[in-house]
C-alpha cells in the first residue's frame, strides 16, 4: 500500500514550517539591526567635521617631494634637517590643532573634529625622527645613507666599478690658490715634494655593464683649468657614482675645498685652507696659514694651525688645537667641542651658549650638559644655560651668566673683578688663601651660604647675603644665585701661566713663507 503524501496536519510537515518561520524572523531582526546601527553611524558622523590639519600636512609633504623630484632640495639635505628639527613639526601640528580649537569656540554647534589619523602622524613624525637622529637610517643601509653618499641605493644602478686616474701640472704663480669642488667623493690634500700639482681620481661608477660604465668614467674625469694665479678643479656629477680625490699641492698653495658629500682631509699646507663640507667630516694638520670650516653636517678637526682657525654652520664634534692664531666657533654643534693651548682669543657663540676668552692656555671642553675651562685668562664673557660651568686657574676679570645649572670658579694670579650670576643652581668661588677682595653675594633665603673666609653672613629682605672685605681689599666679587648654595672656599694661591703647555707642538713657517688670508 502507498505512503500518501504530507498534508498540513503532518507534524514533520509543521515542525519544517516553524524552522523556516523562525529563519526569516532571525534574518528579519538582524537586517532591522543593521539598518539600526547605520542609521546611529550616520547619525553620530554628522556630529563630525573634518579637520583641516590634514590637508595641510597633504601640502607640505607634496612641497617637499616635488622640491626632491625636481632637484631643488637633496634628499640627505631634507632628512638631516628633519634630525634636528623634527620637534618643530609637532609644535606646529599642535598648533593648527589650537587654531581649530579656537575657530570652533564661539559656534555653539560646532561638529566634534576626527583624530584618529592625527595619532598616527604623531607617532609616524616621533618614528621617523628617532630612526634619522640616533640612527642616522640605522642597520645595513647606514652606509647607503651616511655622510659620504648621497646617491642612495647604488645597486639599483648595477654591480660596481672602479678606475683610476692620474694628471700633473705644474703651476705658474709660486704661491698659488687651489679651488677643488668634488660633490661625492673624498678630498686629500698633502704637500708635494717637487712643487706641482699632482691629481689622483678614484672613480667608482655603479652600471648594468662595462661599457655603460666607461661611458660614465669619461664623463666623470676631473676638469683642471691652469691659471696664472693657481688652478681650478672641478668633478662632474653623476648618479650613482663618486669620486675620490688625492691631490698633491706646492706647500705655499692655498686651497679652498668644497665637498658637498665626502671628508676633507688637508696635511702640510703653508698657504692655507678654506673647506665647506655638507655632510662629511674636516680634519686638518699642520697647516702655516688659516684654517677656515664651513659645515652643515659632520666632525671638524684642526691641529697645529699657524693662523686663526674659524668654524661655523652646524655639525657634530669640533676638535681644536695647538692654534697660533684665534678660535672661532659660530654655530650649533651637536657634538663634543674641545680646544686646546690657543694662541690668542677664543669664542663661541651658538643658540644656548656665548663664550669669549681672550686668552687659552688650557683647555676648554663643552657638551650637552657641561661647560670645562682650565688655564684661561680674561676679561671672560660666559652667557649659558642648562649646563654646569666649572673653571679653573681663571686669572683676571670673568663674567658668567647661567641658568639651571652650578657655576664652579677657581681664580688664579693675577686676580679679577669676578661676577657670577646664576638661576636655580649653586654657585662655589675658589680663592687664594692669601688673596685681599670684597665681596657681595646672596642667595634664596631657603638655601645656605658657606665661607672659609671671615664675612658676614645674614638674611636680608628675604635674601641671605655674603659681605665683607678680606685683606686690603681690591677686586670686587659679585656673587648672585636664586634656588642654590653659595660658597666661598680658601685654595692654594695659583699664577696663570703664559707657557704652553709640555709637548705642544706649534708649526714651523719655511723662511720666506708668509701665511695667506683668504682675502689674497
Amino acid at each position: 500500500m502507498a505512503t500518501p503524501p504530507y498534508s498540513p496536519q503532518d507534524a514533520r510537515w509543521q515542525a519544517r514550517q516553524a524552522r523556516e518561520a523562525a529563519r526569516a524572523q532571525r534574518r528579519q531582526w538582524k537586517a532591522q539591526w543593521h539598518a539600526q546601527r547605520q542609521y546611529y553611524r550616520s547619525y553620530w558622523r554628522g556630529f563630525r567635521r573634518p579637520t583641516f590639519v590634514g590637508p595641510v600636512v597633504l601640502l607640505a609633504v607634496g612641497i617637499v617631494a616635488l622640491l626632491i623630484c625636481t632637484g631643488q632640495m637633496e634628499a640627505v639635505q631634507f632628512w638631516d634637517w628633519y634630525a634636528h628639527w623634527w620637534p618643530v613639526l609637532l609644535i606646529g601640528l599642535g598648533g593648527l590643532l589650537l587654531v581649530e580649537y579656537l575657530v570652533d569656540w564661539n559656534r555653539p554647534w560646532a561638529a566634534r573634529r576626527s583624530m584618529g589619523g592625527l595619532v598616527w602622524l604623531v607617532i609616524l613624525l616621533i618614528c621617523l625622527g628617532w630612526v634619522s637622529r640616533n640612527g642616522r637610517l640605522v642597520g645595513p643601509f647606514s652606509s647607503y645613507f651616511g655622510d659620504n653618499n648621497s646617491f642612495g641605493f647604488p645597486w639599483t644602478f648595477g654591480p660596481e666599478h672602479d678606475n683610476d686616474v692620474q694628471m700633473d701640472y705644474t703651476l705658474q704663480s709660486a704661491k698659488p690658490s687651489v679651488s677643488i669642488d668634488d660633490p661625492h667623493g673624498d678630498v686629500t690634500l698633502t704637500a708635494s715634494a717637487d712643487g706641482q700639482m699632482h691629481v689622483r681620481a678614484h672613480e667608482v661608477v655603479h652600471r648594468d655593464s662595462d661599457e655603460a660604465a666607461q661611458r660614465v668614467f669619461d664623463e666623470l674625469k676631473p676638469k683642471v683649468d691652469v691659471t696664472g694665479s693657481g688652478a681650478v678643479i672641478t668633478v662632474p656629477q653623476k648618479d650613482g657614482a663618486s669620486v675620490d680625490l688625492a691631490v698633491q699641492l706646492p706647500p705655499a698653495a692655498y686651497a679652498t675645498v668644497t665637498a658637498n658629500h665626502g671628508d676633507v682631509t688637508a696635511d702640510g699646507l703653508n698657504g692655507g685652507m678654506q673647506v665647506t663640507s655638507n655632510h662629511g667630516d674636516v680634519k686638518l694638520d699642520d697647516i702655516g696659514g688659516e684654517a677656515l670650516g664651513h659645515m652643515d653636517h659632520g666632525d671638524f678637526s684642526a691641529h697645529n694651525v699657524q693662523g686663526r682657525v674659524l668654524v661655523d654652520g652646524r655639525g657634530d664634534d669640533v676638535t681644536v688645537s695647538a692654534v697660533h692664531g684665534s678660535a672661532t666657533i659660530n654655530g650649533d654643534f651637536f657634538g663634543d667641542i674641545h680646544l686646546e693651548d690657543i694662541g690668542s682669543d677664543v669664542h663661541y657663540h651658538s643658540s644656548v651658549t656665548a663664550l669669549d676668552i681672550p686668552h687659552l692656555d688650557g683647555s676648554l671642553t663643552l657638551d650637552g650638559s657641561d661647560l670645562n675651562v682650565t688655564r684661561a685668562s680674561g676679561p671672560l664673557h660666559i652667557a649659558t644655560k642648562s649646563k654646569d660651568v666649572d673653571l679653573t686657574q681663571i686669572a683676571g676679570d670673568a663674567h658668567i651668566e647661567n641658568s639651571d645649572g652650578d657655576v664652579d670658579l677657581v681664580a688664579a694670579a693675577p686676580l679679577g673683578n669676578v661676577q657670577i650670576s646664576d638661576h636655580t643652581g649653586n654657585v662655589v668661588v675658589t680663592m687664594p688663601e692669601n688673596a685681599s677682595f670684597s665681596v657681595s653675594g646672596s642667595t634664596s633665603s631657603d638655601e645656605s651660604i658657606r665661607t672659609d673666609f671671615p664675612l658676614k653672613v645674614s638674611n636680608d629682605g628675604g635674601r641671605q647675603t655674603l659681605q665683607g672685605t678680606v685683606g686690603k681689599g681690591g677686586v670686587l666679587l659679585q656673587l648672585d644665585t636664586d634656588h642654590g648654595d653659595l660658597e666661598l672656599r680658601k685654595g692654594e694661591s695659583v699664577a696663570q701661566s703664559s707657557e704652553p703647555p709640555a709637548g705642544a707642538k706649534h708649526f714651523k713657517v719655511p723662511a720666506g713663507t708668509k701665511p695667506k688670508t683668504a682675502e689674497e
